[in-house]
């Protein structure tokens, strides 16, 4: 991890100061910053964390390719002749994915800067000794970036699924701020999803309920709700679904695209934010407004889900896509100073929809489900069954980095284009090629 790792502990934290100050608060940075400030004073601490929350913005992590490299590799975009398709993407479109693919490689790079950066600042906390509900805030909010960023990795770079008899090779787990050195083998999926489990509870029980738009209890329960959905663990994502339902005081907005804009509705349980100096979904903006000349357009695959389970009725459907010289488009990414909604109390019920009908609740199944569909503008459901809660995940959360993912879950035989099995080497990330080079304890997909 030589790219990553070398990077040592004031470099990091240097650079995190001075974008978190320019780019977050929008105040004037100072010149320089030194370690000592960064490292062991609280202000320096909420300066740093504030550049954590600022690298999540990165076009190669959530300010887009975390969401639209999925979509890519499962052919629910193609080429819209609007843009031009570099090769990289051409790779995923077509599933030949090589060790030096900039997309794959610039994510691995981007997740463990971000890791350490998370890393350094819990291990200064103790150090620095602030009042212990600030302390446990600090905390909290690196363990939440640090679990959503391995719950990412482990589903792009793990060559398994979560508790497969192959136990198959995720990625490494770094605890702790890396320097030179460093040489991690990878960790096993299973050993992977564990840790993101036991981030995600301790940050759940370490932050506040509310924290000015940034991670809480309630983003670290509404997280570990997707995480035990892609465990199967049911009836653990039915218990912290329902708390997050009940107690988080979210509700679903009339209008979905409400939630695609520049404001934090009452759904929307973490977002990455934008702000008039630095936007988050300028990446997105590039790959499907039209107006930026966007590269993707939907497949034929994603528009026919939509009018042969909705149709004119559907909401996803209506103000989502519109045609233009005879091709369509999406408009979910138009607005240029979005907020990107990242966990959103819709998704939330579907996870408790299909854990409940997993677990033989079909009723409260059909009243999550419907819940949903309601807000579409789709008539109620009067039956459920395993087909039309996927119909229901893949329109609500189309484009937004999980429909990939889910097929991968529930191991469909026919995923891409291509119509390649959910366990198909093409379908997973490699590791840079720079990365093995450099450390003989990383084994490649």
């Amino acid at each position: 991890m030589k790219k990553i790792l070398n990077l040592t502990l004031g470099f990091v934290l240097i650079l995190i100061v001075l974008t978190a100050c320019e780019k977050i608060t929008n105040k004037v940075p100072s010149k320089s910053i030194s370690d000592e400030t960064a490292l062991t004073t609280y202000d320096g601490l909420q300066a740093a964390l504030l550049g954590t929350y600022n690298a999540l913005q990165n076009g190669d992590l959530y300010g887009g390719n975390i969401w639209a490299c999925g979509d890519m590799l499962c052919n629910n975009v193609k080429n819209s002749g609007q843009g031009n398709i570099v090769y990289e993407e051409t790779q995923m479109l077509e599933k030949n994915m090589s060790p030096d693919n900039r997309l794959s490689a610039s994510f691995w790079d981007r997740c463990y800067f971000t890791i350490n950066m998370a890393n350094s600042i819990i291990e200064a906390v103790p150090l620095v000794a602030p009042a212990e509900e600030d302390a446990n805030r600090l905390r909290g909010e690196c363990l939440f970036i640090r679990a959503m960023i391995y719950f990412d990795m482990v589903r792009y770079l793990g060559n398994s699924v979560p508790g497969s008899s192959a136990n198959g090779l995720g990625v490494p787990l770094i605890l702790a701020p890396t320097g030179i050195d460093a040489r991690p083998s990878r960790n096993t999926v299973d050993e992977v999803y564990a840790q993101i489990v036991t981030d995600l509870t301790l940050a759940a029980d370490l932050l506040p309920a509310s924290n000015s738009n940034r991670a809480t209890k309630w983003s670290a329960k509404a997280l570990l709700s997707r995480v035990y959905f892609y465990l199967d663990q049911y009836q653990n994502c039915i218990d912290i679904s329902t708390e997050v339902i009940n107690d988080g005081g979210f509700k679903l907005v009339d209008s979905v695209v409400d939630n695609f804009g520049s404001t934090v509705t009452s759904e929307i349980i973490f977002a990455v934010l934008s702000t008039q100096t630095s936007t988050s979904a300028g990446t997105l903006n590039g790959y499907y407004r039209l107006a930026s000349n966007g590269k993707f357009s939907p497949s034929t695959g994603v528009l026919k889900v939509f009018t042969f389970t909705g149709g004119p009725d559907d909401q996803r459907y209506t103000k989502f896509f519109f045609s233009k010289d005879g091709k369509y488009f999406t408009s979910m990414f138009d607005d240029r100073y979005m907020n990107i909604p990242l966990i959103r109390l819709a998704e939330v019920y579907l996870n408790r929809c299909e854990s409940r009908f997993n677990q033989g609740d079909a009723q409260g199944a059909l009243e999550d489900l419907n819940v949903v569909r309601k807000r579409a503008g789709v008539k109620d459901s009067t039956s459920i069954n395993s087909t039309w809660i996927y119909y229901e995940r893949f329109k609500e959360l189309c484009f937004q980095g999980d429909n990939f993912f889910n097929m991968k879950r529930l191991k469909r035989d026919k995923i891409s284009g291509k119509d390649l099995p959910w366990n198909d080497r093409s379908l997973i990330y490699l590791i840079p090629q720079r990365e093995i080079d450099v450390n003989p304890n990383l084994q490649q997909n």
